[in-house]
């Protein structure tokens, strides 16, 4: 693997050891951020040598000229619908790019070479973040510190906590913390995708409160000031018919080893609420148990099992500007075909990422004896993953989309796929073409919303 390091990379420090608290940036290399030669969310401005990725522009904050979008809540324009794909790579040329692909590419194109290909079009670094995420981020470079082992985060305004890492841990976050959305609203389908073709499906009306990207709290208000809750979710089940009108909310702890991750459902067949016995690390979730709990999002959990390593950058083609997927036009039998997606709903770009490799610590149980996760440097969000088994071979491999949301002047992530290279089936989370397209950033509902008794009165209303 060729490593691209930058200079600020040199000063790397070694692995977290538990109960340590990091040094912050000095004020001087913080002022990079904004001097240059890194953009306000640490990425470097600049392109590559041979201009493949671009310099970064920050030109599309919120909605570009030349597009309508009524808000939240409508289906996204695409900023780049006119381009055709540059190439398109396939099971017969992909040792041709193989020091742009990962692992888990790689594996897709052996395992799949009649049907998985890759279309890659013309990169894009356009998009910039809400004002208040870049002076988040360039707060977080001189105050955030890592506690409890890796588990924790202190003096973290919220948004960005690591613009410029030091160690894995540190990036690992970035990609755990970084939506910019501080609420959500929507109906979305997770749906199995088996060998055969069929689907199974699970429909959740899902409703998230995120207090860290909250624009209420000030630059400088930080930690229990503001929650011990980096999430609060409430689902409501709507298919299948079973389990319909099934409720859950789970409170998603900043810190899942001094908080532990909590959940409680209600069961409409016998109308209680009952507290969920385990909701982290390994549990399978979702329809064919495909993924686990902490696989969500690429990462979401607790990451004391694991030793993280910043392994470092890399040029990679990853899913990007993913608006086609999303057409409302296109149903799930168009897009959701055996083995993958159809890949001419995929769009690939060039760009760097952060790479990060987790290795289960000695006397740690899980299924994964190794990750690595893929982070594009530009909007620090998951784009792949590579998970191994206990015998060191690759198990399950995610691919996941991302766009530039307009309303929320910030990048989210949209449906993730998670391929399960054994069973020859994945699924994809999140999907809406066929409801109505997801809402960000409506009015929180606050931490009453999320609790056992609300959620014991919505159950006998």
């Amino acid at each position: 693997m060729k490593l691209i390091r930058p200079l600020f990379m040199t000063m790397a420090l070694s692995a977290v050891l538990a109960g340590s608290v990091l040094a912050k940036v000095p004020a001087d290399e913080a002022q990079q951020l904004k001097d240059g030669p890194l953009t306000p969310m640490g990425a470097e401005r600049a392109g590559n040598a041979d201009g493949s990725i671009p310099a970064w522009t920050g030109s599309m904050r919120g909605v570009p000229k030349g597009l309508s979008y009524p808000g939240t809540g409508s289906p996204y324009p695409d900023p780049y619908a006119s381009e055709k794909p540059l190439f398109v790579i396939t099971a017969a040329n992909y040792q041709q790019y193989a020091d742009k692909l990962t692992e888990g590419q790689k594996a897709m194109f052996k395992q799949y070479p009649d049907t998985f290909r890759m279309p890659v079009y013309p990169s894009h670094r356009d998009g910039r973040y809400h004002q208040l995420a870049e002076d988040r981020a360039f707060y977080n470079a001189q105050n955030t510190q890592l506690v409890n082992g890796v588990d924790g985060l202190r003096q973290f305004n919220g948004g960005l906590p690591f613009p410029i890492p030091k160690d894995g841990a540190e990036a690992l976050w970035n990609g755990r913390v970084n939506a910019p959305n501080f609420s959500m609203e929507g109906v979305m389908d997770d749906i199995a995708v088996f060998s055969d073709g069929s689907f199974s499906v699970r429909t959740l009306l899902t409703i998230a409160d995120y207090p860290f990207a909250s624009h209420a709290h000030a630059i400088g208000v930080v930690d229990e000031a503001i929650s011990i809750y980096g999430g609060m979710v409430h689902l409501t089940t709507e298919a299948p018919v079973r389990d319909k009108g099934q409720m859950t909310i789970v409170h998603e702890p900043l810190d899942q080893v001094t908080y532990p991750r909590n959940a409680w459902i209600y069961l409409p067949g016998v109308r209680r609420v009952k507290q969920a016995p385990t909701v982290g690390y390994d549990t399978p979730d979702a329809p064919g148990g495909l993924m686990t709990v902490d696989d969500m999002l690429g990462f979401n959990g607790a990451m004391d099992r694991y030793d993280w390593t910043l392994v470092g950058k890399k040029e990679i083609y990853i899913p990007y500007h993913a608006y086609r997927f999303d057409d409302p036009k296109a149903t799930y039998k168009d897009i959701l075909k055996p083995y993958h997606a159809n890949p001419d709903y995929m769009r690939y770009e060039l760009h760097r990422v952060w790479v990060v490799e987790a290795n289960l610590k000695k006397g740690s149980r899980h299924i994964y004896s190794k990750r690595r996760f893929y982070m594009d440097e530009d909007n620090w969000l998951m784009a792949s993953t590579e998970n191994y088994d206990g015998r060191g071979e690759l198990w399950r491999m995610s691919l996941i989309n991302t766009i530039y949301d307009y309303a929320v002047q910030g990048y989210i992530q949209r449906t993730l796929m998670f391929h399960d290279m054994k069973a020859g089936a994945y699924i994809a989370i999140r999907m809406a073409n066929e409801r109505e397209p997801t809402k960000y950033n409506v009015p929180p509902r606050g931490e009453d919303y999320y609790t056992p008794a609300n959620l014991r009165k919505m159950g006998t209303r």
